[in-house]
Order: structure tokens, then C-alpha cells, then sequence
């Protein structure tokens, strides 16, 4: 896309201790927050809005790791993306910020006001974009519609993207993990809107850079 991304941690997001960058430090963000693991056809719908909010930083807040290792204490659990390929793929999309969180069991314990709260509170926001079944904080106490009033309280738009179907179905990560398990790899390929290759990890498809 011609523009290289950023990548910073939470810590330094909250703190302003951002790479130098001439759009910086008063340009507003549009931004979307989510695990984002394989980025599937209804990822990119959400990329999109951000990346068409003009005069904005499009910028994508994720996880280093799936949250549900930590929630699970399954550190086997399946990725489709590693890291690398994952924040190769958001800057191909023309991101330009990605903001890392380090899920550890004490970030767990925030909760989504709270977190929303901080999201919002450092930086100039004009756009946060996230999907309907949409949920943070501790025991995903906050979804999409209360988002949605927290963001409009302090004067930022919301955008919330209606689920993407595919064969009467929502498109999601957990359904590419259950096609690659299943050996349906046309199926996950259909899914990601793009061919993924197959990697020596168990035989299975996988997608990585």
C-alpha cells in the first residue's frame, strides 16, 4: 500500500511512546480492536471501514498471542496465523498502526468499560470499528452496543459491522480452525478469501509468512 505499519506495544500506546511518524501525535485514529487470527473475509470488511475514514491513522489493536491460551491454558491451541504473518498481512492491507497486548491473567481482570476507557482515553479517536458479536473485558461483560455508548460519550463515531455469511453461516475463526481440523480445506481457503498453505505442523493447512 506504500505505507510501512507501525508496530508498538499497549503499554506504549498508553503512554505516547510512539515511533516517529509526521502523522503523529495529533492525527486522529480510526481503529478496530480483535484477536484478528487469519484474517478472514469479515477481518478485512472491518479493515476496510478503518482504512476508508479519511484523514485517520487506520489502526488495528490485537493480541501477540490468542487470548483463549491464556483463558484455556491451552498453549497448543491452534493458530491459523503465526505473529509475523499476521502483521504482514495487516500492513498488505494498508493498516498503519498495530498495537500489541501481552494477555497475561492480570490484563483478564479488566474490565470492558474500563479497557474502552483506556482505548479512547490517550489519543485523538474519530472511529473504532467492531464487529456485532464484538465482546471485551473480564467475562466479556462489554459488547458491541455498549461500545457503542461508551465511544458516543466521548464524541467518537461507531461503526458495527453485521456479521459476514457464508452458506447461511457466519464467518469466524473458530469455524476455519474446525474446517482445517476437519481436513476441509477448500472450505477454510473460501473462508479466508485466500489460498493458505500447508505447513509441517501435523499435516495440516496452515497459514504463516
Amino acid at each position: 500500500m506504500g505505507t510501512s505499519m507501525h508496530v508498538i506495544n499497549w503499554d506504549d500506546f498508553l503512554s505516547g511512546r510512539w515511533p516517529a511518524s509526521d502523522r503523529h501525535p495529533s492525527t486522529p485514529l480510526a481503529l478496530t480492536i480483535g484477536v484478528f487470527d487469519g484474517l478472514h473475509i469479515g477481518h478485512r470488511a472491518l479493515i476496510s471501514r478503518i482504512r476508508a475514514e479519511e484523514s485517520c491513522i487506520p489502526t488495528v489493536v490485537t493480541f501477540r498471542e490468542n487470548p483463549m491460551k491464556t483463558i484455556s491454558r491451552n498453549r497448543s491451541a491452534l493458530d491459523i496465523f503465526s505473529l509475523a504473518g499476521k502483521l504482514a498481512f495487516l500492513e498488505a492491507l494498508g493498516v498503519e498502526l498495530s498495537v500489541l497486548i501481552d494477555f497475561s491473567p492480570e490484563f483478564s481482570m479488566i474490565n470492558g468499560r474500563d479497557f474502552i476507557g483506556l482505548l479512547l482515553g490517550c489519543h485523538p479517536v474519530k472511529l473504532i470499528a467492531v464487529g456485532e458479536n464484538f465482546r471485551c473485558g473480564q467475562g466479556s461483560d462489554t459488547g458491541a452496543t455498549e461500545i457503542r455508548h461508551l465511544a458516543e460519550a466521548r464524541g467518537v463515531e461507531t461503526w458495527i459491522a453485521p456479521p459476514v455469511m457464508d452458506e447461511g453461516q457466519p464467518v469466524s475463526s473458530s469455524r476455519i480452525r474446525q474446517a482445517l481440523a476437519a481436513g476441509r480445506g477448500a472450505e477454510a481457503d473460501r473462508l479466508l478469501g485466500e489460498p493458505i498453505i500447508i505447513s509441517p505442523k501435523a499435516g495440516r493447512k496452515w497459514k504463516s509468512v
